[in-house]
């Protein structure tokens, strides 16, 4: 986020390192393993729940037929709900990691995300 400090990929890890140490590295990890998830979960599950409701509303026969644009309408459907999920994890993570002294973990960032901004935070 500062381009001026982290002038390229290996620079970053250093001055990361250098300030935080190798636990630096894995700030923002908690919210990222979970965020990806429960995205993960609702993506595999919600295709296969909308694959079944889009092929019943179509038809067997229509089903066949048009099953790629099925797949394809199932998957976007998934992936929609699945981004809505991952969203408030993701909004944590990238406060740990951009603002300091904003968080250091996920259990001090997410009341104090709810607390300044609500649920829409």
């Amino acid at each position: 986020v500062d381009p001026q400090k982290y002038k390229s990929i290996f620079n970053g890890f250093s001055v990361t390192i250098n300030e935080d140490g190798v636990r630096g590295l894995a700030k923002g990890w908690a919210p990222t393993f979970i965020g990806y998830s429960m995205q993960g979960l609702c993506k595999f599950g919600f295709y296969e729940v909308f694959k079944i409701l889009y092929g019943n509303m179509l038809g067997e026969e229509s089903a066949y037929l048009w099953r790629t644009s099925l797949y394809l309408a199932a998957s976007a459907s998934a992936e929609f709900f699945a981004d809505i999920a991952l969203a408030p994890m993701e909004a944590a993570k990238v406060r740990i990691q951009t603002q300091p002294g904003y968080a250091n973990t996920l259990r001090q960032a997410l009341p104090k995300m709810f607390a300044e901004e609500g649920i829409w935070a």
